[in-house]
């Protein structure tokens, strides 16, 4: 059922089984590789590892002692787990991510599921505007570093119909709420998916847009250079990014200057490797 619900094509097998784990699976991102682990018994906890050193760790919801049984596409399911009417599962991603699968058997199964979270250090959860949330860390001023993110959230029924439901946070919890109506037919498939990689977002004041709009073709990359990438605590990131500049001039000059005439400030998205992979204006 879970794997009906997610599909098989995005799932990293896993290792055989160790003593602290019933798998453990290696996924490779922008970041570099991050190490899923799914823990031998639902009471444990799904890790998430990155190269960078950055971790995330996700409760299983209501979970029992039970231990988890490895399927050959890389889904763990642990039987009965959340109670009776709920099973348990986790699911490796090729994007450097992990969902924590919840099946509601029946009518009759718990619709609220908490997830207790453990993120990095200095890292605080950020709404992502979609109903989902970004693991973000301030790394100064105009600079923010996004560690990874909590996709919003999906469920579906027996015939793959869309299932309402959503996320609030509860102290250092995910907590999320199923809302099947008359016509959903059980057993229901919900999840939170965590997944990590290393971004930084870079923001620029209005008066900082207005100078780079002002700056000839010659000297955009080298002011941008200066005003953006020194902002990234990343070396390797903050040496890349002067590349992309170069590389990306003559759009992200224009860029700055539409952003300009419309007297909006602006937020630039740059990868591990300091490539600008996207862009946008925004009031403020």
């Amino acid at each position: 059922m879970v794997e009906h619900a997610t599909g098989v094509a995005d799932l990293v097998p896993g290792t055989a089984p160790a003593p602290d784990a019933a798998a453990k699976a290696v996924t490779g991102t922008a970041a570099g590789q991050v190490t899923v682990t799914a823990p031998a018994e639902a009471g444990g906890l799904v890790e998430l590892s990155a190269a960078d050193g950055s971790r995330v760790r996700l409760g299983l919801p209501e979970a029992e002692g039970v231990a988890g049984v490895a399927t050959g596409s890389g889904t763990v399911v642990y039987p009965g787990a959340g109670g009776e009417d709920v099973d348990l599962a986790v699911q490796p991603t090729t994007d450097g991510g992990a969902r924590a699968l919840v099946t509601l058997k029946d009518r009759s199964a718990a619709r609220v599921h908490r997830f207790d979270l453990d993120l990095p250090e200095g890292s605080r959860l950020a709404p992502d505007g979609t109903g989902g949330y970004l693991i973000v860390r301030e790394e100064g001023p105009g600079a923010t570093a996004v560690l990874g993110a909590i996709d919003a959230p999906w469920a579906k029924d027996a015939r793959g119909k869309a299932v309402r439901t959503a996320y609030r946070l509860e102290g250092d919890g995910l907590v999320q709420t199923v809302s099947p109506d008359a016509g959903t037919v059980f057993p229901v498939v919900a999840d939170p998916k965590v997944s990590l990689g290393w971004s930084i977002y870079l923001r620029f004041g209005k008066a900082e847009v207005k100078k780079l709009a002002g700056t000839s073709v010659y000297h955009f990359a080298a002011v941008a250079t200066v005003m953006a990438c020194a902002k990234i605590p990343n070396a390797v990131a903050a040496a890349g990014c002067g590349a992309a500049l170069t590389a990306q001039m003559a759009s992200l000059r224009s860029q700055m200057q539409d952003a300009a005439k419309a007297n909006q400030c602006v937020e630039w998205k740059v990868s591990y490797v300091g490539v600008i992979t996207g862009w946008k204006r925004y009031k403020c």
